[in-house]
Order: structure tokens, then sequence, then C-alpha cells
């Protein structure tokens, strides 16, 4: 279990990065050219993201954070419903980063930032 509030690595393959709940297994989600003009695409229990670049990247997950980040380059919002306690995110052939996030439904906001070693992704998960 990871803490939120808190910067984990993550390695990025195939410029994508999934959130999912339910189990260890992440999601299989096909992304069409509409997909991939807005820069997400969502599946059964889950949504991947477009990853900036292949290679380590920084994920912080935040529960009701009122106060976006101060610099980010990218924000896509979308809803998010789970009926697990743990919600996972990870990439392709990566590692999975699990939190434990309340059953619920939520508006999940993904800010990414470009940052000079590492791109850095914010995970929101607002209570709606």
């Amino acid at each position: 279990m990871n803490d939120l509030n808190q910067t984990h690595s993550l390695s990025i393959s195939y410029h994508q990065i999934t959130v999912y709940a339910g189990s260890d297994t992440p999601p299989v989600i096909d992304w069409t050219d509409d997909d991939i003009l807005q820069g997400f695409a969502t599946g059964d229990q889950g949504v991947s993201f477009e990853g900036v670049n292949n290679g380590q990247a920084f994920v912080i997950v935040t529960l009701n954070e009122n106060e976006p980040p101060a610099s980010v380059d990218r924000v896509i919002t979308v809803p998010f419903t789970h009926s697990s306690d743990q919600v996972h995110i990870t990439s392709v052939m990566a590692q999975v980063l699990s939190f434990s996030i309340p059953k619920g439904d939520y508006q999940l906001t993904c800010y990414t930032s470009h940052q000079p070693d590492q791109d850095l992704y914010y995970f929101d998960f607002q209570t709606v």
C-alpha cells in the first residue's frame, strides 16, 4: 500500500498510465483515434491517460485536495466510480502502485507537469 500525498516512482511505457479499481490485473483499454486526440481512454473499471514520455516518472495521489499543483502543462478530469477499497495505478509492464481510496463516485483529475529530469503525474480524487 502506498501513501497518499507522497511522491512515488513509476516506469511509463507505451505512453500510457492506467488508473483502475478492483483486481490487481489492469483492464485492457483500447484507444480510438478520438481517445488519442483527447488524451485519455476509458474502459471497464478504469481509465488510461496519455503519458508524455516513456521512462521514469513521479506519481502523486491525493484525495479531495483543494489546491491544484503549482505548475501544470495539462489537466484532464473524468468521472471515476469504484466499489473496492483500493485504486491501482500502473503502466504497461510496470509495477502496480496501490492506494487506499474509499469506495464511491469521484471526479478524477490528472495533472501533468513536465519536469527537467522526470515528468510528474498528479492524480486527485474529488468526492462527488
